[in-house]
């Protein structure tokens, strides 16, 4: 399918609950009921922001796994992401779907469906018009136009280095073009070129600063610096621009870790990171500075509970996407600066 061409009107399609901040959430009624256009929220008065420090962050809406729903059943959420103009994008790797949100429409739409087996795709990545997705059934990055059709293939994993066997998990890119991967069977993360070149290898299996166990999730920072989430190691590994370790956020052992099993993770334009952390049902937040400043998903609302969250993804008009693997569900925020 491609947009606009399938799919049922947004005001099916989101179940706005009300605002709620990161302390209490107060339910309110379903959007869409006698709105037929299903326009969604207009930007909160909180949204013209005066710092670039994130303040709290405010529940708007989420979209369930509903059967009346032109994605119903996702049976296996992994990456989100948002392109420039507001298109919401997911994976679903266990039935090998990818699907978008019209930013425009309201309508949702089903992406290509590439002609390889078994097609997992797992993460996802807007590059300006293009989008990338991480097939880990064929250790590839497949390139698709913002409609949803296949392009080509951006990247063949296993040929990057045809001696070492390779499982990517997650991917980046930032904004020259350049890529990092984190392969779960070597431990490590590949940096890549702009032209697709292999220039780095970061990390080995272990507990040591620069090892990993379980690397899970990756962002770029504005800085061209990245982060990876070291899910085994519940922490948080920095490196610079040019691959090399910097230092660490978190672990094993480390008084008042505000990590239980990072996953995915995104970075706004001002270098807030925040961190899907999947056993503890939050989402982390962390400054400038990637000090922890708060915390938000287990508020006892239901409305904008996070039962096992596994990526988030930041996208215009300060909206936060947060995709929940248990509610199989997307839950969207909108980011209170100060």
């Amino acid at each position: 399918m491609r947009r606009g061409t399938a799919g049922q009107p947004a005001g099916r399609l989101l179940l706005v609950l009300g605002l709620s901040t990161i302390v209490a959430c107060a339910p309110g009624p379903q959007s869409g009921a006698g709105d037929p256009t299903g326009s969604l929220p207009e930007p909160a008065a909180g949204s013209l922001r005066a710092g670039t420090s994130v303040g709290r962050v405010d529940f708007l809406y989420s979209f369930e796994n509903d059967p009346a729903e032109p994605y119903y059943p996702i049976e296996g959420l992994g990456g989100c992401a948002y392109s420039p103009d507001g298109t919401l994008i997911f994976t679903d790797r266990m039935r090998g779907k990818v699907y978008g949100l019209d930013a425009l429409t309201r309508r949702w739409f089903e992406f290509d469906t590439p002609a390889v087996r078994p097609y997992q795709p797992v993460d996802v990545a807007v590059d300006g018009f293009k989008v990338m997705v991480l097939d880990m059934g064929n250790a590839q990055i497949n390139r698709f136009d913002l409609t949803g059709a296949f392009l080509d293939v951006l990247v063949d994993i296993r040929r990057v280095d045809p001696v070492i066997q390779t499982s990517p998990a997650a991917f980046a890119v930032d904004r020259d073009g350049r890529m990092a991967i984190a392969d779960a069977t070597q431990q490590q993360v590949l940096l890549l070129d702009t032209f697709q070149n292999l220039t780095m290898r970061a990390g080995d299996p272990g507990t040591l600063p620069d090892q990993f166990a379980e690397p899970s999730g990756l962002t770029f920072l504005p800085d061209g610096s990245f982060l990876v989430a070291d899910r085994g190691n519940r922490r948080l590994a920095l490196y610079g621009r040019l691959g090399f370790f910097e230092g660490l956020i978190g672990g094993d052992g480390q008084p008042d870790n505000p990590f239980f099993t990072p996953m995915g993770l995104a970075a706004d334009r001002f270098g807030n990171v925040f961190v899907a952390d999947l056993a503890n049902g939050q989402v982390q937040v962390l400054g400038k500075r990637l000090a922890p400043v708060l915390a938000f998903g287990r508020e006892g609302a239901a409305a904008s509970d996070l039962r096992a969250p596994v990526d988030v993804a930041v996208g215009p008009g300060d909206l936060l996407a947060v995709a929940d693997r248990d509610r199989a569900a997307i839950l969207v925020y909108r980011i209170i600066y100060q």
